[in-house]
């Protein structure tokens, strides 16, 4: 049972509040919202337990000085029961203001990350992502701990970006901080919003990734193949899943788009005479 959403949210802006400006290549109006998730703690401490014990096993630390698992439900059956959980998904679909559906493909729709200083896990560094939407929940926060916050950039992704690229540090008036907390999911729409996990100095943070899209504009999506081919530690089966996924689903799913807007494009101005009175 999940709570009542209107109880739950600790903190929320919108996509165009922390861009400065509307985007056409976006899935809604969505830029982050932390609430309590209520989610069955068995389940979450069956994750938490499964991803330590595969972490010497499983885990890679290949860029972003971030350690993760993907494909993190191949490994913990209990993931799924997450991931298609049907209240879960149209809570944070009712948060985004578009219906969502689990990201498919199997190579980076659940990720755990490991991060923290002891055994140099690391934190994730600034970028932006390539898949749409992004909920964020955590399995283990170290009390107490010394950064790890979720830092977001409020400005336009490039900008910041050539800053971070050449080892600059944004102005810290130009950074949005979330701290997270135990029982409570961070829910963000980061296609094309530079962020990072704040350095941690002292403790560590266990999380759990899932990755979602949006039914309608499943087209809607910044993930290169080479970029998930560099996380990927899988044979070419997903490069085959992504192919049948564009032409069954993504295809369709522009058309019908591109179709709507052409349609709108085409209807009368309409001009409101009335206004002509107060000339």
């Amino acid at each position: 049972m999940l709570l009542n959403s209107s109880q739950t949210v600790r903190q929320s802006i919108s996509r165009e509040a922390i861009i400065g400006h509307d985007t056409s290549w976006k899935v809604s109006d969505l830029g982050a919202v932390q609430f309590q998730h209520n989610y069955n703690q068995d389940i979450l401490q069956a994750i938490k337990s499964r991803a330590l014990e595969l972490k010497q096993e499983k885990a890679h630390q290949k860029h972003l000085d971030l350690t993760f698992i993907t494909g993190a439900d191949r490994f913990i059956p209990e993931i799924n029961e997450l991931i298609h959980d049907k209240e879960r998904l149209e809570r944070l679909s009712d948060y985004a203001g578009t219906k969502l559906e689990p990201y498919p493909y199997s190579v980076v729709g659940s990720t755990v990350t490991y991060m923290g200083p002891q055994e140099q896990d690391g934190t994730v560094d600034w970028h932006c992502d390539g898949v749409p939407v992004t909920e964020l929940i955590p399995l283990d926060i170290s009390d107490p701990i010394i950064g790890g916050e979720l830092e977001i950039y409020m400005g336009n992704c490039e900008i910041g970006k050539s800053l971070t690229d050449v080892g600059a540090e944004p102005n810290p008036k130009d950074i949005l901080t979330i701290p997270h907390k135990m029982g409570y999911s961070t829910l963000g729409h980061f296609l094309g919003i530079l962020h990072r996990t704040a350095p941690i100095k002292y403790g560590h943070r266990l999380t759990l990734v899932l990755n979602l899209r949006s039914t309608e504009r499943s087209f809607v999506d910044d993930n290169r193949m080479f970029y998930l081919a560099a996380d990927s530690e899988q044979d070419k089966e997903w490069i085959d899943e992504i192919a049948e996924d564009v032409r069954v689903n993504q295809l369709p799913s522009y058309q019908k788009s591109e179709a709507i807007r052409t349609a709108a494009s085409k209807l009368p101005m309409k001009i409101d005479q009335s206004v002509r009175s107060s000339w």
